[in-house]
């Protein structure tokens, strides 16, 4: 065998002098590539724009990785491919992609994070730069609006979508903008009325239409009258058991648990933003609020459409209270009776009254675990219960019911005076009433008022009591009096009554 070396000339970079047939470099055809059949297709792909062929040479090429068709270069034919079998929407407020995620029948975010798992499957060595490229062009050609997303009034359950404007059921759809799944299924056959009946012992029954409704506003988004719920009644009367009824119904993802002093508070311009997406909040013992905030809790409820924003975020969100519900379980008013005269503050509210208390020893914080023997007898429960309110809804929309009767501003006034504690029940009855040139002393007042309530007090609590009701205090030679006020006479008593 010959000895192969690099021949002088070759060393010189004068290939084409280069004699020798036993040099090395001559073997190698002097470091010039020999053209393949493969180059010349490739050549030949390259000077076309047909996107086809692109895609059938880079299939033959990764046969051992066939899902992997694309150059980064191709990245408009990547965002084709992804449009081809995902479904994704772009808000033009935000630039925020969504994607359908048809396992679930709901729309979803982070659509962005769907089509860069895609680009990194379909493209060669895949890069940031490409990536970036297919997200923006599916972007351009998914806009639309916040309102038409956002505004959907379809209700999407397990097993179906429910139109509410003509009761039909259809199949999970892309073409419904849906982005909350409840854990109910459609099932007009369920016949398990476990838990309705459960229902009916925590409530007073005349009360379950009112109940049927605020299940009607988390499911349907719709909050016209602009209430908000207060489950009232003393401790063991299951008022907590209902709320998380209510939970079991319409889903825990569907709720959220803001404290109202988290909301309420003073200047707090994220204070709506945690509602963005959910249908009602459950709170504990309105009766705790003060007046300056339960003022801003029926402004809060009485509102139009409102901007909001999350911390970190400055993306412009609204918080609409039409398509929103609050409930506050609790076991006393606190100072909702100095507001039982302010009409604009009692049409907001809609008690249920919880008067049936269980006995102790049936007293279980764990009785949700319990109830039920098995998982489908408490999912064929929750679909028997939203059964009977989905017929009682469309019986009204088809004219076959009457409209649910809200409580009237009196009988809310009525039932806030059976619920008052003695104390404002004193004061609502006016055994003071204003006189000119009249005056009563604190003491006076104080043994009267231990008259009606029944126990003594001091002069500091009666003090306190009487500025709380709005009475303003003198001082004569260490005595304090009231000027311009007098006990209820016989003719006092008369006058009201004519008034």
């Amino acid at each position: 065998m010959d000895l192969q070396i690099n021949c002088k000339k070759c060393v010189a970079d004068k290939h084409p002098e280069c004699l020798s047939e036993h040099c090395l470099c001559a073997s190698i055809n002097h470091g010039e590539k020999i053209e393949t059949i493969k180059d010349v297709a490739i050549e030949g792909i390259k000077q076309s724009n047909s996107h086809e062929i692109w895609k059938e040479i880079y299939s033959i090429q990764n046969e051992s990785n066939p899902e992997k068709i694309f150059l980064n270069q191709n990245y408009d034919l990547v965002a084709e491919e992804i449009l081809e079998n995902r479904y994704f929407v772009t808000l033009r407020e935000t630039n925020e992609i969504w994607f359908y995620e048809k396992s679930e029948g709901i729309w979803k975010p982070l659509g962005h994070t769907i089509i860069a798992e895609a680009c990194q499957s379909l493209i060669k060595k895949c890069r940031r730069g490409t990536v970036s490229e297919v997200i923006d062009t599916i972007r351009r050609k998914s806009m639309i609006y916040s309102s038409e997303f956002f505004d959907s009034e379809i209700i999407c359950a397990q097993n179906g979508i429910l139109d509410p404007s003509t009761f039909e059921k259809y199949p999970h759809s892309s073409e419904y903008y849906v982005t909350t799944k409840f854990p109910f299924r459609i099932d007009f056959e369920a016949r398990n009325l476990k838990l309705w009946n459960h229902v009916l012992t925590i409530i007073d029954p005349k009360d379950i239409n009112l109940f049927m409704e605020l299940i009607w506003i988390c499911i349907s988004g719709k909050n016209p009258f602009k209430k908000l719920f207060v489950f009232k009644g003393p401790p063991g009367t299951q008022k907590t058991t209902l709320a998380d009824i209510i939970v079991w119904i319409i889903g825990s993802w569907n709720v959220s648990r803001e404290k109202p002093e988290d909301y309420l508070g003073k200047n707090n311009r994220f204070s709506t933003s945690k509602f963005i997406g959910k249908k009602i909040n459950i709170a504990s013992e309105i009766g705790n609020l003060t007046q300056k905030e339960l003022e801003k809790q029926k402004a809060l409820v009485g509102a139009e459409l409102q901007n909001t924003e999350r911390k970190g975020d400055n993306t412009e969100r609204y918080f609409d209270p039409t398509k929103f519900v609050f409930l506050y379980t609790t076991n006393k008013l606190g100072d909702i009776f100095s507001s039982i005269n302010d009409n604009s503050v009692i049409t907001r509210y809609q008690f249920l009254i919880f008067r049936n208390k269980i006995d102790d020893s049936f007293v279980n914080g764990l009785w949700y675990e319990t109830f039920f023997e098995k998982e489908n007898e408490r999912q064929s429960a929750i679909d028997t219960f939203m059964q009977i309110v989905i017929n009682y809804k469309k019986a009204q929309f088809l004219g076959r019911i009457p409209k649910t009767r809200w409580s009237t501003v009196e009988e809310t006034k009525r039932i806030l005076k059976e619920h008052m504690p003695i104390e404002d029940k004193y004061f609502e009855d006016e055994r003071i009433v204003q006189k000119n040139g009249s005056k009563l002393t604190l003491a006076e007042i104080k043994n009267d008022f231990e008259r009606y309530v029944g126990y003594k007090t001091t002069n500091q609590q009666m003090g306190y009591i009487l500025k709380k009701h709005g009475f303003i205090s003198g001082t004569s030679n260490g005595i304090t009096y009231y000027k311009g006020y007098s006990f209820r006479t016989q003719s006092d008593q008369s006058r009201l009554e004519i008034q």
